[in-house]
């Protein structure tokens, strides 16, 4: 044959055996090819026509179960939804007798219900009288059998591609109900968890349920105001577990006459060990509740040497009344074996206020000047647009050195606005040493004005918790965000320990000095400082102050305009020197005109009475140092206790560690702590009565009978929570002379600018300029600045062990017990 294949002489095209052109094959002499048409393709039987086998009247199922699950995949094939429908029980029993499973737009729209959230007119016609149902029943004691099957609907079905969204085709099993609450509770939101369930579904078709089921499954939870107490016993019950592991692990419930727990504070031991070097600086703030009982996030927060947030310790409070305040701070004062911090740092809260008065009264209280910035402006009204009006206040907030140049900055800035009888400035006034820097100079601050630490906390603590986070598991996630913070503190001593930081100027002593004692972060503040202080002057010689030879006076100033000037005095005998800015008495490093005299005295080394033992690198080791030269601090009594067991549970750590691996050195550990033993109980067996040295009673045996406490009831928020209020005077799309800032407490006649008030608005400028200068020349030493410098002997010898600063609270290791209120405080 010349043409093996006539058809594509012909110009037809063939495909796997089927002709696709129109020509007919039979004119070409060949044999007839199989056709679309003619060919015979065995077909399966569709899934719904062996469904209706299955669920055809007569036929047999297990349980009502199987029936539901039949006829459900049986609808999602077809293309409706599913409602369980009426039941019958047999007589005077509880044993169902017939089942019946309908489609989900029989019956009519119940025009009385409605939910919550949508109201009945608004709310979609989706029941059409539809008669399709299935109903099963059986005889006493028999098997389920289907007695009605109706097939035909009224309404027009879902596609294929829609059947995943009926709602009985939707299911959020309990794995997926958990996936989602870790990853919620994780701080992931709904929708970012909902979206990566559907790429691990490979699409939103095979993921089982959609979105609203997720959201509408999260706000149930948020609903749930109380769970079964088991939350709060399972609490007590860690915190009495890790009390029997950790000797000096603290923790105190405080309960309501229903055994409802109102308040709690816990510790660990590493807390009350940092508060000890660091717990001259406390900040807190109770803004922040982040849990399903809505009770207040009180975390207690210092600084490091690091600069790094440091906690001293969690509470959580039910409401915020000076009670509780009162109880809150007691507590914390008895975990901390008495010692109360030099400035405490709050928010403006008047309960709060009274508390820290009444339990803390060696303290300095300061109130939190960012929040007073953000509350000002609402009280200022149409003056919020005056320039001059602001830098007077910012003044008496920050810039004042004496209480004399605020008293006469506040009396020109009130004179001037005529504000005699604003309410709230009056108010400020009364309360004025708890927020202006002038009324703190002599006080250490670590340089803080504000909460702003607590409040970055408050931030990292979301991560621990949410609105659906219980008690215990907000405190199993704040352990392990406390272990990270600890990390970082330990990378942080790693690079202090063996290594220094790079010095912008070369071979300076001082620099060389400051690098070999105080921690990176501290260091690079104090290099500003020096190279600060290149930039300032003296502006007359020096002179001698008072009588005294060996001291000298300076005054110095930067070389800007505006910049003050200021008085140092100089004992050229024994380098102490004062400057009249009061930066090392406040942030604990020396300021650049300090430096600025140390320079031309040729000074090389930082004396040691300047150098702040908290900020330097080894903190740590030098007070566990002092407290091994003083004998143990048995005799005096000087050194606090937890000093010692710091000491003491670091060096046997170590030995543990070191022996742990090899048995002959675990058998001389042995012998060493029962030689050890042995020697200390025949010495107190020796001592008399007046040499035993009283301590805290510690229970023989850990045992503690089961507690069952109920969970606290869910706390009612004051006002907004956690409102971020808008900063008032840095946006500048907002005018101070809007509509609705009018009803201020100003008299209308001196608010605002007015129409040919420049003139007089740059004398004002000019007289505020001269205030400060005229009163710094009026602010020196009226006597020997050295005798005595009160703050830098208590300050300096605050963390090696002065007893001037602790009270005589003690202790209990172990405070199992239950504190109710006293029936005189009422607390809601």
């Amino acid at each position: 044959m010349e043409d093996d294949n006539p058809i594509e002489e012909l110009g037809g095209e063939y495909i796997e055996g089927i002709e696709l052109d129109h020509i007919s094959q039979q004119q070409c002499g060949v044999p007839d090819f199989p056709t679309a048409e003619n060919v015979e393709v065995p077909t399966e039987i569709p899934v719904v026509d062996i469904l209706e086998n299955k669920l055809a009247v007569g036929s047999i199922v297990n349980s009502v179960e199987e029936a539901y699950l039949l006829y459900c995949q049986y609808a999602h094939a077809k293309g409706f939804s599913v409602r369980k429908g009426d039941q019958r029980c047999f007589p005077k029993t509880n044993e169902l007798q017939s089942k019946e499973f309908n489609c989900s737009c029989e019956g009519m729209k119940d025009e009385k219900c409605s939910s919550k959230r949508i109201p009945v007119y608004q709310k979609l016609i989706t029941r059409t009288k539809c008669k399709a149902r299935l109903k099963i029943t059986r005889e006493k004691e028999g098997v389920w059998r289907v007695s009605i099957f109706l097939e035909e609907h009224n309404h027009e079905m879902f596609a294929l591609d829609q059947t995943h969204l009926l709602r009985s085709a939707r299911n959020l099993s309990h794995a997926k109900k958990s996936t989602l609450e870790a990853m919620v509770n994780a701080g992931i939101s709904v929708s970012n968890a909902v979206s990566f369930m559907e790429n691990e579904a490979c699409g939103t078709q095979n993921l089982g349920f959609i979105r609203k089921d997720a959201y509408d499954h999260m706000s149930r939870l948020k609903k749930h105001t109380k769970v079964e107490n088991g939350d709060a016993t399972a609490l007590i019950q860690y915190f009495i577990e890790k009390a029997n592991k950790e000797n000096y692990f603290y923790w105190n419930v405080q309960l309501d006459d229903d055994d409802r727990v109102m308040n709690f504070f816990f510790r660990d031991y590493k807390c009350a060990v940092d508060y000890e070097y660091f717990g001259d600086v406390l900040s807190i703030d109770t803004t922040y509740r982040s849990n399903k009982y809505n009770l207040i996030c009180a975390p207690f927060i210092g600084i490091n040497h690091h600069m790094q947030n440091v906690l001293f310790g969690l509470a959580f409070m039910s409401d915020e009344t000076e009670a509780s305040f009162e109880w809150l701070f007691t507590t914390f004062l008895d975990a901390m074996y008495g010692k109360q911090p030099e400035t405490i740092f709050s928010d403006q809260c008047q309960a709060m206020m009274n508390a820290i008065e009444t339990v803390f009264p060696h303290s300095h209280h300061r109130l939190c000047q960012w929040h007073i910035n953000q509350n000002a402006p609402s009280h200022f009204g149409n003056l919020n647009g005056d320039s001059n009006f602001k830098k007077l206040w910012y003044k008496c907030m920050n810039y004042c050195d004496s209480e004399d140049e605020f008293d006469a900055t506040w009396t020109y800035m009130i004179d001037t606005y005529n504000l005699c009888g604003h309410k709230w400035l009056n108010g400020m006034y009364k309360i004025r040493k708890k927020w202006a820097t002038a009324f703190s100079n002599g006080r250490f601050s670590a340089g803080l004005l504000a909460t702003s630490r607590s409040e970055v906390t408050n931030m990292v603590l979301k991560k621990a918790g949410n609105k659906m986070c219980s008690l215990y598991e907000f405190v199993m996630n704040y352990t392990k965000i406390l272990n990270k913070w600890r990390e970082k503190e330990k990378f942080e001593d790693t690079r202090c320990r063996h290594g220094k930081p790079a010095q912008i100027l070369k071979n300076h002593p001082l620099l060389i000095h400051a690098a070999d004692v105080y921690t990176i972060s501290i260091y690079k503040l104090f290099e500003i400082e020096l190279v600060n202080s290149l930039n300032c002057k003296s502006v007359q010689p020096p002179s001698c102050f008072g009588n005294d030879w060996n001291l000298i006076e300076f005054r110095v100033k930067s070389h800007d305009e505006n910049s003050r000037v200021r008085q140092v005095v100089f004992n050229k005998q024994n380098n102490e020197i004062k400057c009249s800015c009061s930066k090392f008495e406040t942030m604990g490093i020396l300021c650049k005109h300090v430096l600025m005299v140390f320079n031309s005295f040729d000074v090389t080394v930082l004396p040691n009475c300047y150098i702040l033992k908290r900020w330097m690198k080894n903190i740590k080791t030098i007070v566990n140092n002092d407290f091994k030269e003083s004998g143990g601090g048995g005799g005096g009594g000087d050194k606090s206790e937890m000093v010692f067991v710091n000491q003491i549970m670091r060096s046997m750590y170590d030995l543990t560690q070191l022996s742990k691996s090899h048995e002959d050195a675990r058998k001389s550990l042995y012998k060493l702590v029962d030689t050890a033993t042995g020697e200390i109980s025949h010495l107190l067996q020796n001592l008399s009565v007046d040499e035993e040295t009283p301590c805290d009673d510690i229970p023989s045996d850990g045992h503690i009978d089961e507690v069952l406490v109920r969970n606290p009831l869910t706390a009612k928020a004051k006002g907004v929570t956690n409102a971020n209020i808008t900063r008032h005077w840095e946006n500048k799309s907002k005018k101070g002379n809007r509509k609705g800032k009018e009803k201020a407490e100003i008299p209308s006649g001196k608010g605002g600018k007015r129409k040919g008030q420049s003139s007089q608005d740059d004398t004002t400028a000019r007289e505020i300029n001269n205030i400060p200068c005229q009163q710094h020349l009026n602010l020196t030493f009226s006597q020997n600045p050295f005798l005595p410098p009160q703050h830098f002997v208590q300050h300096s010898n605050q963390l090696e062990g002065n007893t001037n600063l602790y009270t005589s609270g003690e202790m209990n290791l172990f405070p199992y017990q239950f504190q109710r209120p006293h029936p005189s405080q009422d607390h809601q």
